[in-house]
């Protein structure tokens, strides 16, 4: 392919972080048009958006469980630092970082434990062309160390095409070594017409599949489809028929290149499987870990129906 040189005068200057592109419902964001592969299901004017992605169940209490180990290894250096001092009571800056940094620990582990936890099968978002709608079934999560341990009620919200706007929003990770951007689609909801006040938001998809690019060609397809009749699935996709996994195996075979699935991961991510024999002693627990964990949530997720009235209004 040949390269081609751009002027990046020419190119948007976007922000770094924050809201990169606010996007309108009447006008084109992207010439090409994708779902990603998360359209579930259509209907006769509707479509419905998955917010599983395949293979990422358990990874968000594998990530939790990882942040605790690691506030605790952090904890315990700096406590066997200090008696290492000759110091028999902790120092004064020392003492809330510890206890500080030991609590944040076990908010991650049981917080994230939760996410996973009895979750619903999928939090789906159906787009109704037909009435100019959209819906959506969702778990409540509750934010800081109180929501933490309140009930997590499962909820589905209605809502008016023509009161919803949507959003590129980007945020910056930063490591020792490198700084990425994770990308996001997020759907705000105005009261109403005259009034912009922002009721309810919700993103599509999660920041592990969008991108930079994507971003804009999800929100494009589901523009499109309720403004303009268009398809309801981009030129080139199916629907992806996705099994849920049952049993312990199936669980370790979604999440990891376990058995039978060992030949497809080499013939589709060979270079990630290379790097993955070569950090063997590392990358192994860790997938085995995330299959474990995948199972215990595929065990107690809940089952998600929708309303007949939904199902009615959709045809």
């Amino acid at each position: 392919m040949k390269a081609v040189d751009v002027d990046s005068k020419t190119l948007p200057q976007r922000p770094a972080a924050g809201v990169i592109q606010r996007f309108d419902n009447k006008s084109s964001a992207c010439p090409s048009t994708t779902s990603l592969g998360m359209i579930a299901r259509t209907y006769p004017d509707a479509i419905e958006f998955s917010a599983r992605a395949a293979g990422m169940t358990g990874m968000i209490m594998l990530i939790g469980l990882m942040s605790a180990a690691f506030a605790f290894w952090v904890s315990d250096q700096v406590l066997t630092l200090e008696l290492e001092n000759g110091r028999s009571v902790i120092s004064f800056l020392s003492f809330p970082f510890v206890i500080i940094v030991f609590f944040h620990g076990i908010y991650s582990a049981i917080k994230y434990t939760r996410i996973e936890l009895y979750r619903p099968k999928d939090e789906p978002t159906i787009f109704d062309r037909y009435n100019r709608k959209v819906y959506r079934i969702y778990r409540e999560v509750y934010p800081g160390w109180l929501g933490t341990f309140k009930k997590w009620p499962m909820k589905m919200a209605e809502h008016d095409w023509n009161l919803i706007y949507a959003e590129h929003h980007a945020i910056v990770n930063a490591t020792g070594s490198s700084v990425t951007r994770m990308h996001s689609l997020i759907f705000n909801v105005q009261k109403s017409t005259s009034d912009p006040t922002v009721v309810d938001s919700f993103a599509i998809g999660t920041s592990i599949q969008m991108g930079e690019v994507t971003v804009p060609a999800v929100w494009e397809h589901i523009r499109r489809f309720m403004e303009e009749n268009g398809p309801h699935l981009p030129p080139g996709e199916v629907i992806e028929q996705r099994r849920e996994p049952q049993t312990f195996l199936q669980c370790m075979a979604a999440t990891g290149p376990y058995g039978s699935n060992f030949k497809n991961w080499w013939r589709d991510h060979t270079a990630m499987m290379i790097v993955g024999l070569l950090f063997f002693p590392i990358t192994f627990p860790m997938m085995t870990l995330m299959g474990i964990f995948s199972w215990m949530a595929v065990k107690t997720a809940r089952p998600v129906v929708w309303p007949s009235y939904v199902l009615d209004a959709i045809r």
